[in-house]
């Protein structure tokens, strides 16, 4: 799973397997480590929630998202998810989305593994 912040926004890419995790298990979750500490982020399927919401506690970021729409988004062909969360400063933005393959290799596949990556349904580039 990947994680982008910019700005006052969350965008998170799932590769095939963290979707099935995710609606297999409930949750999915990635950790970085900095020496002696790490930030954890996370995303849950919350049978309890109607609306998806992103919470910030400590080093940890965890984006809740009600259950039935992680189970219709997992088995369609929708690639996204998106929400916007009220705040007292500004709107948050949320972003949840299918990651897909690279059109291009990578110069270093080191860096990131597309192997489960779902497959790209734009195969080139147009030119």
């Amino acid at each position: 799973m990947k994680l982008r912040i910019r700005g006052n926004s969350l965008r998170l890419r799932l590769q095939q397997q963290e979707v099935q995790l995710l609606e297999e298990k409930g949750i999915v979750v990635e950790e970085t480590c900095f020496g002696e500490q790490s930030f954890r982020y996370s995303l849950v399927s919350d049978n309890t929630g109607n609306c998806i919401r992103a919470e910030l506690e400590s080093q940890s970021i965890c984006i809740f998202v009600p259950s039935e729409k992680i189970k219709y988004w997992a088995k369609s062909d929708d690639i996204s998810i998106f929400a916007d969360q009220p705040t007292p400063k500004k709107i948050l933005k949320i972003l949840i989305e299918k990651d897909f393959a690279c059109i291009k290799p990578r110069t270093s596949a080191q860096w990131e593994d597309d192997s489960d990556a779902f497959p790209n349904p734009n195969p080139s580039c147009g030119g």
